[in-house]
This record gives structure tokens, sequence and C-alpha cells, in this order.
């Protein structure tokens, strides 16, 4: 097929490029350019800025494609802009939503795709009025929209992650045994997710007329505590995790301001989602790689490409840290007489 990406050189597109590539399939790139790509192969490329609606509706006219994949859709305009640019023109339209449109805390562990949707950040909000205007496309008149809700992607191109978000600083930290900062006692669920495995399930969606109209979670297999998030994380590199619990409360009032947004819109609630629908309908979401596996894989592109930031590239964790394991200490000393 011919796959228009919209995207294409970002975190998770860049995976589904090259399965694209591997699987036999005709990507087309429509992109701004701003990103360094990581593409391997020869692809076909537009430069342009998807928020010119009258730009990218004249770059894409002339194109003859069969299917689109969406990763640049983050709002209702856009997305009536992508119904009505498409309607009626391919026979597949792949939008990358995200598990932020469910919100926190969840109403079930694992949640299945019928989970009530009440994003708490501005960003799951928009992302689901995006997929109200695609549903509705599909209800109205069969637009054939899949949507997709990833929730930790990690791989190459970004660091690992931690509370903070993705954090280049993360493993000269772990590597160095310095303190390591978990909400709550390290047990909310978290689910990472590589980006190799999301690509098998947009690039395996593509011809399968029972994925569309559908909403899936695509997330990794393993669910694990933040607790053994940071221990495996540590153990695939040969070292030890030194790992210190505060509350989300304490952890931001400590925090300047602004950092700790990803943690109190995100990480503080349990992050757990089936992917049993979508490994039903797309055989190919299967055998998904290992957490130690993934993190070896990030490690070493962060480490051929000298990456690395020191361990006080943030320096507020340290001292909130130590009064933390203090006051564990002192109440662990029984002074009365």
């Amino acid at each position: 097929m011919r796959v228009l990406v919209i995207g294409g050189t970002g975190l998770i597109s860049t995976a589904i490029v090259h399965r694209l590539l591997a699987s036999g399939h005709k990507p087309i790139l429509f992109n701004r350019g701003a990103s360094t790509s990581r593409l391997q192969g020869d692809v076909e490329m537009f430069r342009g800025d998807r928020q010119d609606f009258e730009g990218f509706a004249a770059a894409v006219a002339p194109l003859q494609i069969d299917a689109v994949i969406d990763m640049l859709t983050y709002d209702r305009p856009t997305a009536q802009h992508a119904v009505s640019l498409f309607r009626g023109r391919v026979s597949q339209y792949l939008f990358c939503s995200t598990v932020c449109v469910y919100g926190g805390p969840l109403s079930k562990i694992p949640a299945l795709e019928n989970e009530p949707r009440t994003p708490v950040s501005v960003y799951g909000q928009r992302k689901l009025e995006a997929e109200d205007v695609f549903f509705e496309a599909f209800s109205r008149d069969r637009f054939p929209v899949t949507l997709f809700r990833p929730s930790h992607c990690y791989g190459p191109g970004q660091p690992l992650l931690d509370i903070w978000g993705y954090d280049a600083s993360l493993v000269t930290r772990l590597r160095e045994g310095r303190p390591i900062l978990v909400a709550g006692d390290g047990h909310g669920l978290w689910q990472p997710g590589h980006v190799d495995d999301m690509a098998k399930g947009f690039v395996g969606a593509l011809g399968r007329t029972t994925v569309l109209g559908q909403a899936y979670n695509i997330v990794g297999d393993e669910i694990m505590t933040w607790r053994r998030f940071h221990e495996r994380m540590a153990e695939a590199i040969g070292v030890t995790a030194n790992i210190v619990s505060m509350t989300t409360e304490q952890i931001a009032s400590g925090t300047p301001q602004g950092k700790a947004e990803w943690l109190k819109e995100n990480f503080q609630y349990h992050a757990a989602y089936s992917s049993q629908a979508l490994q039903r309908d797309v055989p190919e979401f299967r055998n998904l790689m290992k957490w130690e596996d993934g993190v070896r894989d990030v490690v070493r592109w962060m480490d051929e490409n000298n990456l690395h930031e020191p361990s006080d590239a943030k320096p507020w964790v340290d001292e909130p840290a130590a009064k933390a394991r203090g006051f564990v200490e002192a109440l662990g000393t029984d002074t009365r007489p």
C-alpha cells in the first residue's frame, strides 16, 4: 500500500516507517523537517506545517495514496480538516490518540477500551475531542478510521523515562548510585512499550477491515510497579537502583515550578491497560520486547550518540531524597525512655 505518514520522524513514527518499508509498503512522509531524522532507506518526503491547512491540502492533493497514518492531530479542528480532506479518498485512516484520554484514576485494572474518558490534562482533553470527530465521521458516513491509544512508548530517539519525563540524566544517576525518586511507595503500576512493538500494531492493521471504527489500547504486555520499573532498568545495565519513595505532594512541593507536571497529570495514577482486543484483531501485535532488552537498546543508542547528561542535571532531586530518607531513619529509632 501507498501510505501517507503525517509525521514520520518522531519516536513512534520512525519505527512505523521502518516497519512499513520492511513490510513492502510505500511510505510517503509529511512533516516540518524540524526533527533529526533517524530513518534508514529511501523515503519520499514533503515538508510543511500540518497546522497550515491550505498548505497541507495543496501538498497532499496530487498524491496517490491508499491509507493515512496520522501522528500529528492534537485537536478537534485538525481532525475535522482531516475528515474533510480524506473522506472517500483512502481505504484506511489510522489515528494516533493516547491513553491520556482516560485520565485517572482508572475504574478497572487493566483498563479496557470502554474505560470512561475523563482526561485530566489539556493534551488528553484535546485528543478526546479529536477522537470524537473521528468516531462521528465513522458513524455518519463510515469514514475508515481506526484509533490507537499508546501509553509510555520508549526506544532509540528518546532517553529513558522517570517521574520527570524522558530524562537524559537518569542512566547517569543509576550508574552513580544517586537517588531515584518514585511516588507513593513505588507501587503504582506502569506499562512501557517499545516503539518497534507499537509499529507492529499500526502496520499490522493495514488491510484489515475488522479494525475500522475501532479504538485500541496499544501498549507493552508487561505491567510492573514503578519500583520494579526502575529496579529492572538498573539490573539491565548491571547496577542497583537507589530508590527513595515520597508522596506526590511532597515531590511536587520540592520541585521547581513546572517540573512535576507529568507526575501530577499521569504518573501518580495506575497506568495499566489491556491490549487483548488489538492482539485479537491484529495478530502481528505479539511477541513483544522484554523491558530489560528494551532498556539495553535505548542505553546503547544513548552511549553511541553521547547523549547522557550529568547526574546533577536535576539538582532538586538529592535534597528532598536525603530528607525523606532521614525522616524514615529517625522514625525507625526508638528514642523513648
